[in-house]
């Protein structure tokens, strides 16, 4: 099938008696989602993995290759069929997958997001629209590491109430100075987000405390995107002890920092 004709009828489709696509944050199950879609609701029985990529790209907005559906999918256990036809490689849902989607959404307790290196822009929008947009509350953000990069992403949480807790001397001077000069511009707009500096060494992790949830990142703010990374998405309730903990320290730190 020409990939702009498959692209528009994907987008198309009725997929509300679905599970939502953005319930999913790794190659498998996106392209699970796209080939049960297919077959359900299109009888179209396989897809290549560049097909799948190019729809979760076009039609979902969401930055991935096809080398890593293949990838995840040859690791699948049962969850798809390959063929080979024609030199080409094709997959099509099988019912173990369809059962693994539905599963996780059951769950819904830990979700992990994979960020794919050198996707900056899909990474921040993936970020912003899909993870920090849906936290509750007020945020207690700890990132060691700033720049103006960290700024680009916190603009568009502006209606959230925002801690964030760094170290200024992590930077290299100009660096630091850099950041400085633009969270002085950034603070006269965005005047919900407070920036402390903490004086001591003893910060290293990155991850941001909300009413609802904990996120652990695999990188500051700023790298991701630059680097393969992740984020760890844990349900407040079932992580209660970590949290509390880390709470704890957050407020003890806060407390002992200055305003930047």
């Amino acid at each position: 099938m020409d990939i702009a004709d498959l692209i528009r009828k994907i987008s198309e489709v009725d997929t509300s008696d679905f599970p939502d696509f953005y319930n999913y944050k790794n190659p498998l199950e996106m392209g699970l989602w796209i080939l049960w879609v297919a077959k359900e609701k299109l009888q179209i029985k396989k897809l290549t993995a560049e097909q799948i990529a190019h729809v979760i790209r076009e039609v979902k907005e969401v930055s991935i290759e096809a080398k890593s559906i293949t990838n995840s999918f040859n690791r699948a256990r049962g969850k798809v069929h390959i063929y080979h036809d024609d030199g080409k490689v094709y997959f099509e849902i099988m019912k173990p997958g369809k059962e693994h989607l539905l599963s996780l959404v059951k769950k819904g307790l830990v979700e992990v997001f994979y960020f794919e290196p050198d996707h900056k822009y899909s990474t921040k929008r993936m970020l912003s629209k899909i993870i920090l947009e849906e936290l509750e509350g007020e945020l207690k953000i700890v990132d060691p590491y700033c720049s103006e990069r960290t700024l680009d992403i916190l603009k568009d949480l502006q209606n959230k109430p925002i801690k964030f807790l760094t170290r200024t001397q992590n930077l290299h001077e100009k660096e630091k100075d850099r950041f400085l000069r633009e969270l002085q511009d950034f603070k006269s707009e965005f005047q919900s987000i407070e920036f402390r500096d903490y004086p001591f060494t003893d910060i290293h992790d990155r991850y941001v405390i909300s009413e609802n949830s904990l996120i652990i990142l695999g990188h500051s703010l700023k790298d991701l995107g630059s680097k393969e990374s992740f984020a760890i998405v844990l349900n407040k309730e079932t992580s209660r002890n970590v949290v509390e903990a880390l709470i704890e320290n957050f407020d003890r730190r806060w407390n002992q920092s200055s305003r930047l």
